[in-house]
Parts: structure tokens; sequence; C-alpha cells
């Protein structure tokens, strides 16, 4: 299996096949974590991130982990599955997971901002270019130190339905709890707005920490990947910075095909038809693996493999496709590793489910939850 080499951080590298045969199987115990009935009641763009800094498998074992998604019900739900009245939809909110814990729903802690009687996102846009009508959509987030980190998409409802104004950084300073009254905001120059035929640029929808001690061959540098938002086609594009300098927004360099340059203009294109939320994890044998929706919604999970985090990237190989809803209006998208959640039965996976009917989710509260999936060779 994928994994089975790091169980303990006994770390082997051992060659993947050149051709390899991948088997994907549900994994109902992390499906559990989330299947909740009061107060966070479903919610999607799940990311984790470990505190102790590495994503290797088996690490939570040592390490708390900090869950952040975006649009969130909060609530309760009755026995029939129903949302009810006081139900309130906000746009961020976060979960702990102690180490070692596992994929135990009773251990998982969720975390909401505001008050009880008027819940609220953790975190609303406080930056120079922000209006009382921006928030926050949550990517990718490493810990860095002391300091944790997340990229944050700034969004409007204008135009219609939604529209992103820019990528801020918000840090959470090492003992500041919910709902993080220390946070600081930060926007960065990791994203551009639509250049002609060309789609909007944001960075931070997948980190891959390869300057972290113990990871399996470090060289220093974070690599953090973009989307351009092209017509009908995300395409991925890749920075890095040395993690010593993550704060350092001068210190960034963009890979431009042939070389780390500064122009976000610039950036080449290393692999399409991938979604806004991604995850590129390194596998044992040193080689990356990229995990993604095909064309970002309709329920194909894909992946691609490099020898280098820049790539090249080879052709998508299908590796799932979701089930058919059984009578529910509801989309599959935004498939993404968890690495250090991951055990010997494979590298644990998450999608997330939603309805074009908004009110499908008061009369069916199931719907709108992460589920999760295991992916191994064989």
């Amino acid at each position: 299996m994928i994994l089975s080499l790091f169980l303990g951080l006994g770390l082997t590298l051992v060659p993947i096949p050149a051709t390899q045969s991948f088997v994907v199987d549900r994994a109902p115990d992390w499906d559990a974590v989330f299947d909740r009935t009061n107060g966070w009641t479903g919610a999607d763009g799940i990311y984790s991130i470990p505190f102790r800094g590495t994503e290797l498998p088996g690490s939570s074992k040592l390490s708390d982990t900090m869950f952040v998604f975006s649009d969130t019900f909060w609530g309760d739900v009755d026995s029939q599955g129903n949302r009810l009245p006081g139900t309130v939809m906000v746009n961020n909110t976060m979960a702990y997971l102690p180490a070692g814990a596992g994929p135990d729903p009773a251990a998982a802690q969720f975390f909401v901002g505001g008050t009880v009687a008027a819940p609220a996102a953790i975190f609303i846009p406080n930056t120079p270019n922000a209006t009382a009508n921006d928030f926050y959509w949550l990517k990718d987030g490493i810990r860095v130190g002391k300091r944790t980190h997340i990229f944050a998409a700034r969004m409007r409802k204008d135009p219609a339905p939604f529209t992103r104004y820019g990528v801020s950084l918000l840090t959470i300073p090492e003992g500041d709890l919910p709902p993080f009254p220390q946070q600081e905001q930060r926007e960065t120059p990791f994203w551009q707005a639509a250049q002609g035929n060309f789609g909007q640029i944001a960075f931070g929808g997948a980190i891959l920490d390869l300057g972290a001690p113990d990871c399996l061959q470090p060289d220093g540098f974070v690599y953090v990947y973009g989307i351009r938002e092209d017509w009908l086609n995300k395409k991925v594009l890749v920075s890095r910075v040395p993690r010593d300098q993550f704060e350092d927004f001068t210190q960034w360099r963009i890979w431009d095909g042939s070389t780390w340059g500064t122009d976000i203009g610039q950036a080449a294109i290393v692999a399409d038809r991938t979604s806004t939320e991604m995850s590129v994890t390194q596998l044992p044998d040193g080689r990356f693996l990229m995990v993604f929706m095909l064309d970002t919604i309709g329920g194909v999970v894909a992946i691609r493999i490099a020898p280098r985090p820049e790539g090249p990237w080879n052709p998508y190989q299908v590796v799932y496709t979701c089930p058919p809803p059984a009578g529910r209006p509801v989309f599959y998208y935004h498939c993404k590793a968890h690495p250090h959640l991951s055990d010997s039965r494979g590298l644990l996976l998450s999608v997330n489910v939603n309805s074009m009917d908004f009110w499908a989710h008061f009369s069916n509260a199931d719907i709108y939850r992460p589920r999760f999936l295991r992916l191994r060779y064989q």
C-alpha cells in the first residue's frame, strides 16, 4: 500500500511501480466524525492542518489537527434529518482533533464565531481593501514554528452568485484560542484579476511542505499551488518560498516553466482540468501525487504523478467515480488528500457534497458534509 511504508514514522523509500493500479475504498469511520446533529451540522471546503508541522502519514498520533471549513450550517437537526428553526449558515468555522484521537466523533470539537444567540464566521475580512460585504472562504494552511497560517479567498456576492476579490493570509499565534482574538490578516500578492481570455489567478488551494525537517526528502521550501480559472478549465500553477521566510512575500517565487520568477502573470500551467481545492502529497519513492476532482464537479476523482513539485505531471488517471445520488439532487466536488490522518489502509481523501437546490439542505441535513475515501495501489 502507498502508506504502509510510513507507519510508526519509520521511513523506507521503496519505488512504486511505474504502472500501478489504484483502488479506492470508502472510509465510513471518518464520515462519522462529521455526521452531527447539533452545532456544526455540515460544511464544505474541509482542510486539515497538523500542528506538529509535518504531514507524514501516521503523524496525527503525535499532532493535534485543526480542520477549517467554508460555508457552514450551525444549528440543530431532528431525528428525521430536518434542520430546525434557528439554523444559520456562516461563511467559515473550524474544529480541533487531539493528537492520537483518530476518527473519534466524541473527540472532535467544533467552533464558530459570534455568540450562542447569533453565530457568525470566525474569520471576517478586516484588511485595507475589504468591504463590509466581503467574507472569507478558507483554503489550505500550515503551521510554521509557533504560528499557524491559513490562506483565505476574500469573496463578495457581487456579481452573483459570488466573486473572489483577493487572497489573504490569516495568522494565528500560538496560544490564541477560538475565535482567535489575536488573529492577524494580511492581503497577499498571490491573486490576479481576470486578464482578457485568462481567468482569475489565486494561490492557496494546496500546500506541500518540503521544508519540515522530518518530511521525506526536505528541500527547505514550502510549495503553494494556485489555480488560473479559465472558462470551464481550472489550471494549476505553483509557487514556493523558503520555509523560514514563509511570511516574507518578497521571498516567494512562481514557476514560469523554466525557472522560479517573481511575475504572477508569467506563471506556467503545470496541469489542467482540476479543481480550485486539491492536494499534492509526496509518495514513498520521492515522487509527488496530485489528487483532485476532474473538472471541479461531477464526482470523478483523478490523480497525476510527477517527479518534482512543479512537474512535469503525467496525464490524469481516474481512480474513483462517486456513486450516483439516490434520488437526491446532489453533486460532488473538491477532492483532496489528508496525509497525516492516513494509515496503513490507504491515503485518506475527502470529497465535498452539495445540492443545486439550497432548500434541500433543510429537509435532508445528510447532504452537506464531507465524505471520505482511502486510496491505495495494488
